[in-house]
């Protein structure tokens, strides 16, 4: 029979090794964003750019660049440019690090 302390302890464990994995796969998403968000700023330094020509260029689906522009837009960090055939040109707003 085991007694309610080592119960609690075995449990904790348990839980911290949840924990931990759970700790890790969000790192791994925060690392992935920063990675997209490097990225996608670097080729609008180059630019207006589209969301078409921006997916080409990184390789990332549509609805994922424009989801990171419309954020970038949101926080001030991007303005909608000139109208380039059915799609607008983004275009940073200020010095981007």
């Amino acid at each position: 029979m085991t007694d309610p302390a080592s119960a609690k302890r075995e449990a904790l464990k348990a839980l911290r090794a949840q924990g931990g994995a759970r700790l890790e796969a969000a790192q791994a998403r925060l690392k992935e964003q920063n990675r997209i968000t490097k990225e996608l700023i670097a080729r609008l330094k180059e630019g207006p750019q589209t969301v078409p020509a921006l997916a080409a260029a990184t390789g990332l689906p549509t609805e994922t660049v424009f989801w990171y522009l419309m954020a970038f837009k949101k926080y001030g960090k991007l303005a909608e440019g000139e109208q380039d055939g059915d799609y607008f040109q983004y275009v940073l707003i200020g010095d981007q690090e």
